[in-house]
């Protein structure tokens, strides 16, 4: 009886190792897939998610943020919940390479901007609201490389659903002085990104006011080489369960 609940043992490791090296191979068929312009994650419509988005920019310190660093760090920082956060630039291009939990949304910001009472920029929602269209609206340019989307890049332009409030931390990447914004309004272009999967994938996102110009009045672009991983507590549930699957068999034994 010791031999075979030996042999089990050693047979529901095997499975358990195998396992989590399928989980984090890449699968064969893989595409980084955007959901509909408007959908909802969680319960929040893309639009609410932007405005989560900016509180989670403005409270990035000047120490791993992903504004302006390609780290792993950088770009866990402040990460939580079933929607993960990609960053864009401040103007200009960047590289970046880091690992995305595999089983997440990922919000990307192709082009993006932000009014706010703490910048000037109104005291009410319809100035507000104003004044990022007059941000977003000269937008000529759009790129989304290695996305699969339906319809016009253009098609996904979201707002922020009334105003929300933010705290800009010292440091933060997007030059606002410090404070705290009581009234805010997110426009831009946006692709909520459907859970990646395990693997490596490159994606390519960005966008530009032109202005009849070269170069252009504003750009920015990202190139991103992410790779889906499983959360650790995904490796340790099927692991235990396999080892726990072993165990009744030994029992049974």
């Amino acid at each position: 009886m010791e031999g075979r609940s030996s042999a089990w043992s050693v047979k529901a490791l095997v499975i358990a190792t195998t396992l989590a090296a399928t989980l984090v191979s890449p699968a064969a068929d893989a595409a980084v897939t955007a959901l509909a312009p408007h959908s909802t994650v969680a319960g929040k419509s893309i639009g609410e998610w932007s405005a989560a988005w900016w509180q989670w920019a403005f409270s990035r310190g000047p120490v791993d943020n992903p504004f302006t660093d390609g780290t792993q760090a950088a770009a866990d920082n402040g990460q939580a919940g079933p929607v993960y956060f990609l960053a864009g630039t401040a103007g200009g291009t960047a590289t970046r390479s880091f690992n995305v939990p595999a089983d997440k949304y990922l919000l990307v910001p192709l082009i993006n901007a932000e009014c706010s009472d703490l910048e000037g920029n109104g005291t009410t929602d319809q100035k507000l609201r104003d004044c990022a269209n007059g941000l977003i609206g000269p937008v000529d340019g759009l790129t989304a490389n290695g996305i699969v989307f339906s319809g016009s890049a253009f098609d996904y332009r979201e707002s922020s659903p009334g105003t929300f409030s933010f705290t800009a931390v010292p440091g933060n990447a997007l030059f606002v002085a410090p404070g705290t914004a009581s009234m805010a309004v997110a426009d831009g272009y946006y692709m909520m990104l459907a859970p990646v999967g395990p693997g490596p994938q490159t994606i390519e996102y960005g966008g530009m006011v032109s202005g009849g110009k070269v170069p252009p009045v504003f750009e920015t672009l990202v190139t991103l080489n992410l790779n889906g991983v499983p959360e650790p507590g995904a490796l340790i549930l099927a692991a235990a369960g396999l080892l726990g699957l072993a165990a009744t068999r030994r029992r049974r034994a």
